[in-house]
Formats: structure tokens, C-alpha cells, sequence
């Protein structure tokens, strides 16, 4: 009988879910690995069951086609079986839980059993099984401190061969259970034979070293920057070739490695501290987001963009749809041109996938090359390497295809991958510097003419803001004028402008020494009169400020006094002319005051027979307001100069 209460251990059922993306959707085992809330599993476990089952995919769907366990059990997920049955086939060789979905795949052992033996043939891997690489991370252990330490453990450490990459090839596939060897090209990586199991290791579980694929420590090999360099690692996460860098630099220089995902960004800064890369700078950021400027002294870049995943875990899948290739195809070819162009200091760039598509690899390095504004030149990797190597890309692209790399799980043994290195000419790199350069200069020079355009500004509005004939006529009566109301600084406003006006054409009569034109001017200047007269009226009103009748006569003397002075200074800027034009303007302002004072004079004889009461009150009201005029207008005239 089945317990239909107990459940499925876990881990099953995030590898399964797991390889039902890796063989529908595409993509990398490690990177979903990344992305699920995992922390608290043993990834690498959960990594080596998904990749068992992935490498023997075919032969498990064969198994399944004969014994037709998925026809005669309907609710099992296929998903799921296939992991259980590789883990009963091919793993521990046992399920230990006790739920219905694994006494239904035991149910079937003898099926499966019996099966693979009648066709051992069938189901012979084709490709060899890879050996186990180990970095070395030098940033905490030195490679001779770890072939000792290795050494102590029982392991024979056998000296890389000095002869072709293909006698290296043979050596690796030779070695044995006990055995170890340097790496033909990443010095700082020790090949073990396959099967090697490193998980539980002291060294591992100190960070001291890292279980990564040669494919990917092929990049970093490549890009090669000089201790000191300013490097950025666009697509950071989880940190391999991150960490493999700060090593690489020996932590002296600077690494942005940059991560827009939440998640994948926590791990690689739990990784880069772990691993002690004091050097690396993580940025939760999306790469694609940083602009000229912001980065501009990186030198080198690493680009390893998302991708199809079909090189890696054996290629589960032969195929991928056309509609996702193409979005990838457009993301990849977005990044690149970013790399090409948005740093104007960057010498080299990597451009590494790990996918066996063309479409990704080939293709997008010659699109985005033929249409970079910056000029970038497909370095060729064979001569980088000295010939040795095996695979290269496809010819289909030219000279840029077989400029490439291509690493292969059967004639490389690692995983799948291609590897582009993309130099900036240096014509153009010179050109590009000179070019940045000057928009700074130019930049500068707009801001410094903006500052010098403010402080002229500042320096206007501090002089009209303390204006010295105010202060001037303010001393000489010796009183303090307040605050006008609102209501009173917008009749005065309208006053003022009216007052402008007056003044401007009280000029040209001064200047002009046509007598019609004049004749013209002082009929437009006596409507211009009426009008103020009109506006002073309704201001005293508004104001209602009662000025006693006493003081009328005495500063109708005044005026008189004042008009008689304005017009004898009048007189003689006609005749003379040699004034400066600050007083001219002081003496036309006066001038204006006589005529004002004229019209307001007519215009009250013209209403004393008709109302002897109300024309008292009204020159009163005028004549007060009409002496404040000329000061309103000073310091109007005042702010202008």
C-alpha cells in the first residue's frame, strides 16, 4: 500500500522542476540554481543529480518507452520520474523515501534493470566523461601550498606536460583515481581525474579552492589584465570568473562586477567576500544602465550574457524555439555594442557564451562589429594561444568567425563554450579620448560663461537692491518711507509705467529738433496726462490718506519753485548738450514734473466753477501723490542703470 500522506523529499522536486526548465526553456543549471531560495540546500547536490539525469536523458526516455510507465501511471510527473529513476539507476542506486511517487518508480526497477542490460550497446555514453577541474584561489592559497596540501592527502601531483595541447589531452584522459596535474593554459587550475569527489573537501569548504570548468576560466585567461587595471565584469553572478579576476590582479587594481537580479546579487557578494577579493566593487545594477561617464576609466570588460545554455550539462536539448533564440540574439548584441561604446577607456573586451549557436556567438560578434561606431578588431585566439587549440568558429562569418574559439566537451572535455577577444584599435581609442576631451572643455567653457552670467546677474540685483539716490533723497527730508499696501503697490505700478512713458517721450522732445514732431508728442503726452490725473484720483481714493489744507499753499510754492529750476535747467542742457547722460536724465524727469504740474493745474482751474469743495481735495490728494511720483520714478530709472 502507498502512504499517500507522506511527501516527496524536497530536493526531488526542485531538480525536477529544475530540469523540466533546462529541457524546455533552455538556460544553465547553475544559473536556476542561483535564482531559486535555495541557501539552505546543498546546491551542489542537487546540481550533480539534475546533471546525472541530464546526461542520460536519452537513455532514460528509452526505458520509459518500453516498460510504459508514464501510459500506466497518469498522475506521475515525468519530470519527476526521470530524476528518480536516475538517481535509482545511475546515483545512489536506492530511493530512501517512502511517498507514492517514488514506490512507483521502485515498482519498475526489474523493468529497468533488465532493459539496460539487453541494450548496454544503446546506451554507451558518447561523449567521455570530463575530468574534475579545481582552481586554486590564490588570494588565499598559494598553488604550491595546495599541491603540498593535496600531496599530504595521498594524491601524486604528475607534471603538466611540456609537449602540444593534444599530449596534454591524452595525459588527462589518462590520469588516475589518485593523480593530478597543472592545466595546460590557467596555471592556477589542477585537473583531477573524473569522478573526483571535492564537495566535502577542507580546501573547498574554506573557499581556498573552487570547482570551476576550464571552459569558463578560458576567458579571464584571455582578457589578461595587468595587475593594477580597472576591470568590469558586466553579468557578475554567481562570481566564478569574478573571484577568478581579483585573483588573477592578485586584489591589486579595481573590479566592478555588476548584477541587476536581487538574489544573484546577494550570492555574488556572499561569494566575493567569502573568497576574499577585497578588490571587487559589486553594483546591484542593470549593466545595460550605466552611461558614458559613469564607469570611464574601466580598461577591460568581461561580457557573459545570458544565453541558451546549450552547451552546458551535455546538452540536454538539441533544439531551442526560434522566437526565444531570437530574443536572446537581441539581448546579447545590445550588451556588446554598450561594451564597444559607452567606454571610451576600455582597451579589450571578452565576449564569452556558453552556447554551441552560431547564432549567439559568430553571428552576433560580426553584426555588432560591422555596425559599432567606435572600430574594434577580432583578435584571433589561435595566435593568442600559440595554435594551441583545437576548435575555432565557423567560416560561414569570414575572417571574424575563425577568429573565434570554441570549446567542446568531446574533443576538449569541458563544457560548451565560446570564447571572442575584441581589441580597440588604437587610432580610434586616441580618437575617442581627444574627442571626450574637448566636449569637456567645451562643457567647462558653457558652465564658466553660465557662472560668470549669474554673478553679473547678483551684482545688478545687489545694486538695485540698495540704489543710492533713494537713499540720498531719504536722507535730505530726513524721514523713512513705509511699506506700501498691496492695493497701493499695484496702483503705483500702473502710475510708474504711465510715468515711462511720459519720460520717454519727454526725451525725444529734448533730442528731437523737429517742431511738428514735437507739437505731435506733447498732444499724445497731454493724453498721457489726463490719464494719470484719472489714475491719481482713484489712487487717493483707494489710499484714503487726508492731507491737511494748510500745508496746500506751502507746497504749491514749492512746486512753483521746483518747476521754475527744472525749466531753467532745460534751458541751458538745450543750449549747452555737453551734460552726461545721467543728469540729462535726472533733468528730463524733472522736466516731466513742470509739465505734469501745468496740466494739473489747468485741469483744477477748469473744475474750481463747478465745485470749489471737492477741487480743494482733489489738488490736495493730486499734488501730494504728484511730488511722490518723480521718487517712484527714480527708482525705476535706478534698477535700470
Amino acid at each position: 500500500m502507498f502512504e499517500h500522506s507522506v511527501k516527496v523529499p524536497r530536493h526531488y522536486k526542485i531538480a525536477a522542476n529544475i530540469f523540466k526548465k533546462v529541457a524546455t526553456e533552455g538556460g544553465s543549471v547553475k544559473t536556476l540554481l542561483y535564482d531559486d531560495k535555495l541557501r539552505h540546500f546543498r546546491t551542489n547536490v542537487l546540481y550533480a543529480l539534475i546533471t546525472e539525469t541530464i546526461k542520460h536523458a536519452s537513455h532514460i526516455n528509452k526505458i520509459f518507452e518500453n516498460c510504459k510507465i508514464l501510459e500506466n501511471e497518469s498522475r506521475l510527473d515525468p519530470w519527476l520520474a526521470k530524476i528518480l529513476t536516475a538517481e535509482l539507476l545511475f546515483g545512489k542506486k536506492a530511493l530512501p523515501g517512502k511517498s507514492k511517487p517514488e514506490q512507483t518508480v521502485l515498482s519498475y526497477k526489474d523493468q529497468f534493470e533488465k532493459f539496460s542490460s539487453e541494450h548496454k550497446d544503446d546506451f554507451k555514453t558518447e561523449v567521455a566523461p570530463r575530468p574534475r577541474y579545481v582552481r586554486i584561489n590564490t588570494n588565499l592559497l598559494t598553488t604550491s601550498d595546495a599541491i603540498r596540501a593535496f600531496q599530504d592527502e595521498g594524491y601524486r601531483f604528475i607534471r603538466c606536460t611540456s609537449g602540444s595541447y593534444a599530449d596534454y589531452l591524452e595525459q588527462i584522459q589518462n590520469l588516475k583515481e589518485e593523480d593530478f596535474t597543472q592545466d595546460y593554459h590557467v596555471k592556477t587550475m589542477f585537473v583531477f581525474a573524473a569522478g573526483t569527489k571535492l564537495h566535502e573537501h577542507e580546501l573547498y569548504l574554506e573557499n581556498k579552492i573552487i570547482l570551476q570548468d576550464k571552459a569558463t576560466a578560458m576567458a579571464v585567461h584571455l582578457l589578461a589584465p595587468p595587475p593594477g587595471s580597472v576591470v568590469l565584469d558586466m553579468c557578475a553572478a554567481p562570481g566564478m570568473k569574478t573571484t577568478q579576476l581579483a585573483a588573477f590582479l592578485r586584489n591589486n587594481g579595481r573590479i566592478y562586477a555588476v548584477e541587476r537580479n536581487e538574489k544573484r546579487y546577494q550570492v555574488l557578494c556572499d561569494f566575493v567576500h567569502k573568497t576574499g577579493s577585497t578588490c571587487v566593487e559589486p553594483l546591484h545594477k542593470d549593466a545595460l544602465e550605466i552611461k558614458k561617464g559613469d564607469l570611464d576609466k574601466v580598461e577591460y570588460i568581461l561580457l557573459d550574457p545570458s544565453c541558451s545554455g546549450s552547451g552546458m550539462d551535455f546538452c540536454v536539448h538539441s533544439y531551442i524555439e526560434s522566437s526565444r533564440l531570437a530574443r536572446l540574439t537581441s539581448l546579447q548584441e545590445k550588451f556588446l555594442k554598450h561594451a564597444m561604446n559607452a567606454f571610451p577607456n576600455c582597451k579589450r573586451i571578452v565576449y564569452s557564451t556558453c552556447s554551441l549557436y552560431p547564432e549567439e556567438n559568430e553571428r552576433v560578434i560580426t553584426n555588432v562589429v560591422k555596425t559599432s561606431r567606435a572600430k574594434w578588431r577580432v583578435q584571433d585566439v589561435k595566435e593568442l594561444l600559440k595554435g594551441q587549440w583545437n576548435n575555432f568558429g565557423s567560416g560561414m562569418y569570414g575572417s571574424i568567425g575563425t577568429r573565434c574559439l570554441y570549446s567542446r566537451p568531446d574533443s576538449d572535455f569541458t563544457t560548451g563554450f565560446f570564447l571572442a577577444v575584441l581589441d580597440r584599435d588604437p587610432k580610434d581609442m586616441e580618437k575617442c579620448l581627444n574627442a571626450e576631451k574637448q566636449s569637456q572643455k567645451q562643457w567647462q567653457a558653457v558652465n564658466k560663461g553660465k557662472s560668470q552670467k549669474e554673478e553679473e546677474i547678483n551684482d545688478n540685483n545687489n545694486e538695485n537692491g540698495f540704489p543710492e539716490e533713494n537713499n540720498e533723497s531719504s536722507q535730505e527730508n530726513g524721514e523713512a518711507k513705509p511699506k506700501s499696501k498691496k492695493k497701493k503697490d499695484k496702483s503705483e505700478h500702473i502710475v510708474n509705467e504711465n510715468i515711462e512713458t511720459e519720460q520717454n517721450n519727454a526725451e525725444a522732445e529734448i533730442t528731437d529738433e523737429a517742431p511738428k514732431k514735437k507739437k505731435k508728442k506733447r498732444k499724445h503726452d497731454e493724453n498721457n496726462v489726463d490719464n494719470v490725473i484719472e489714475q491719481l484720483d482713484d489712487l487717493s481714493v483707494e489710499c484714503e490718506v487726508e492731507v491737511p489744507k494748510k500745508k496746500k499753499k506751502k507746497k504749491d510754492k514749492h512746486t512753483e519753485e521746483q518747476t521754475n529750476e527744472t525749466s531753467m535747467t532745460i534751458d541751458t542742457s538745450e543750449t549747452n548738450g555737453d551734460f552726461h547722460e545721467h543728469k540729462k536724465k535726472k533733468k528730463r524727469n524733472k522736466e516731466l514734473e513742470h509739465e505734469d504740474v501745468e496740466e494739473t493745474e489747468v485741469k483744477i482751474k477748469k473744475k474750481k466753477s463747478k465745485k470749489s469743495d471737492s477741487q480743494e481735495t482733489e489738488m490736495d490728494y493730486a499734488e501730494d501723490l504728484e511730488l511722490e511720483v518723480p521718487k517712484k520714478k527714480k527708482k525705476k530709472k535706478s534698477k535700470g542703470d
